[in-house]
């Protein structure tokens, strides 16, 4: 076992990563020595910018895909076709086939579960004649509990919220209520009101003060932990509020005027001065986070005194200026000083059309991987408005105005359900094409998303799917960090409230080369680089799954009575949900027939595939 990988070993120490790839082109099996690896096999492709390099991404990972596309006749199914099918005839944009069953089978999974299908749903899914199975799957997956369990983590890094900002028994109170949240479907409207209304006047680790942990997060500290810097904490809580829930950042304006600073950067925030951001931020200005044991324990209440403009910062240039109104800047609206601020506040955000916007473009990059505008807490909103458009050189920013806005309209239509709008993405014929395209591809066409683009695995994908590909899952033990007392093992990442529940050492250095999030400081990374393949090539976390040993996938087949060409298949259908090609299936038999062991090298070598490690 390990033969070829000691010598790939050998050949990352000396720092010829390169030689690696050219060596594995050839996909000829020699007499003797190292087993070749796939032909696509090299460094992980960087998407860099997602405005100008998606769509080279998708070409060179579909290129060494097999060639296997769909049905080349669209069905309008969603009024995303509508607006992206009558802006392909307008300016005659060529698009993709749609996928096929293996390959939409596994994307919906991927996007909706955040895991691989196993061999028996995929199966099942490409065998059944049901003219409505893609729908019928997309509902399945989106009422299943992995759909909460991959959205609820996802919206924890999106939040970050952590264990180490808000204390253990907060931020097990706060997953309970958020993956609750998310396997009722609540209106998104109202979930968002939640974290920015609620309080805890004993302790926000109490489970009825469970929202309360997104505001008690952005607390900031004064010169001692016990030292409350109320007015920075309200500038974070709003920043924060605005970037997340109206695509909109305002941290420039928290320090200086934007004019004569942005005129490159954003047309509308360079008619916003300090004052302005005061008043946004004074929603939050009687709204008091105290810490009430260092970082572990906070109560939030709304007995302050008001936002003062002349209080000391620790985080951002001295303010200076009279006391402000709170007002809404996207409409105007004044505060009512007689009721409860955050309230109003909540009421402004969640009723302006941009909040629907934002959340739909929010979403729509993850299905997309790009966004109908980016990035997706850059929104300029002074570039929405095709019959107000903005001086040259500008341009409108969004690529398909009438799609943004009517996808937005519909999702508000419906209660602002995040399982309606995931569903009306789905089931739509732009979201099923292929990745693959026939014809010589423009740059032009990126922005009409006239073929699928192809996106790395997130690191939790990628965990989740190796275990699941080799049936050797982590199991990880955990405990409750309050009571000391142990909880139910889990199987998938996603299943834990947050990167710290989880002790494996051996995991987290894995999925930390993969951009895992670190909720303190920085989202995760999407981008691939040579030492992520190195990683997957050598990494216990890899080696040690395909060894036919203890309950492992290979140990399972090399026991049993099947053919060579049966655990051929059954990897394939395991790893990559597809069949191995005729040149795939050729080649596997030729390792399996002159050593059934080899079945290990053959699953390595599939988990070190371009189409294991992409969506595509």
């Amino acid at each position: 076992m390990m033969r070829y990988r000691t010598t790939a070993g050998v050949v990352l120490t000396i720092g010829l990563a390169t030689a690696i790839w050219v060596a594995a082109g050839s996909g000829q099996t020699p007499a003797s020595g190292p087993r070749p690896l796939p032909k696509d096999h090299k460094a992980i492709p960087s998407p860099g910018r997602p405005d100008r390099a998606v769509s080279d991404l998708t070409a060179r990972v579909a290129a060494a895909l097999p060639s296997a596309t769909g049905d080349s006749k669209l069905l309008e199914h969603t009024l995303i076709d509508r607006h992206l099918f009558a802006a392909w005839t307008r300016d005659n944009i060529r698009h993709a086939s749609l996928s096929n069953d293996f390959e939409f089978c596994r994307r919906a999974f991927l996007d909706l579960t955040g895991r691989i299908p196993t061999t028996d749903r995929l199966l099942a899914f490409v065998n059944s004649t049901a003219p409505d199975k893609r729908d019928r799957l997309i509902d399945e997956l989106l009422d299943s509990q992995a759909w909460a369990d991959y959205w609820t983590y996802w919206y924890g890094d999106l939040l970050r919220v952590t264990h180490n900002r808000i204390g253990n028994a907060a931020m097990k109170h706060f997953d309970g209520w958020l993956r609750q949240s998310f396997k009722q479907d609540k209106p998104y409207d109202r979930l968002v009101t939640e974290l920015l209304t609620a309080s805890a006047p004993n302790s926000n680790w109490l489970p009825d003060a469970a929202p309360s942990t997104f505001l008690a997060r952005w607390y900031v500290a004064g010169a001692t932990m016990y030292t409350d810097q109320y007015e920075d904490t309200a500038d974070e809580i709003f920043v924060q509020s605005a970037r997340l829930f109206l695509g909109i950042n305002y941290q420039c304006v928290s320090c200086h005027n934007g004019k004569a600073h942005l005129e490159q950067v954003d047309l509308h925030l360079t008619t916003q001065t300090r004052r302005d951001f005061w008043s946004m931020a004074a929603f939050f200005g009687r709204t008091r986070v105290r810490a009430v044991r260092y970082q572990d324990r906070f109560i939030v209440t709304d007995d302050g005194t008001g936002y003062d403009t002349k209080a000391p910062s620790t985080v951002r240039l001295q303010r200076a200026g009279a006391q402000v109104q709170p007002a809404f800047l996207l409409t105007g609206e004044q505060a009512d000083l007689a009721k409860p601020l955050r309230p109003q506040f909540a009421r402004m955000l969640t009723s302006h059309p941009q909040f629907a916007r934002a959340t739909v473009n929010l979403v729509w990059r993850q299905f997309f991987g790009l966004g109908i505008v980016e990035p997706v807490d850059g929104f300029d909103m002074a570039r929405q408005d095709p019959a107000k458009p903005p001086p040259p050189p500008w341009t409108i920013q969004p690529t398909n105005v009438a799609l943004l806005d009517g996808l937005a309209r519909d999702f508000a239509a419906h209660g602002f359900s995040l399982k309606h709008l995931m569903r009306t993405i789905a089931r739509s014929s732009a979201y099923q094409l292929s990745s693959r395209f026939d014809g010589d591809w423009q740059e032009r066409y990126t922005p009409y998303f006239a073929r699928k683009y192809v996106q790395r695995l997130s690191a939790e994908q990628l965990h989740d799917a190796i275990c699941q590909a080799t049936d050797v899952f982590g199991d990880y033990g955990r405990r409750d960090l309050v009571y000391n007392t142990p909880l139910p093992p889990i199987h998938f990442w996603t299943e834990a409230s947050t990167p710290e529940e989880i002790g494996s050492r051996e995991a987290k250095s894995f999925m930390e080369a993969f951009g895992m999030a670190n909720r303190e400081q920085f989202d995760r990374q999407p981008g691939g680089s040579v030492a992520q393949a190195m990683v997957l090539m050598n990494s216990p976390f890899v080696t040690r799954r395909v060894r036919a040993e203890g309950g492992s996938r290979v140990a399972q087949l090399i026991a049993s009575p099947r053919t060579s060409g049966e655990i051929v298949d059954a990897l394939y259908l395991a790893t990559l949900s597809r069949y191995a090609t005729p040149e795939e299936h050729r080649l596997a038999l030729s390792w399996l027939d002159q050593d059934r062991k080899s079945t290990e090298d053959l699953h390595w070598s599939l988990l070190n595939k371009l189409d294991f490690i992409f969506n595509y």
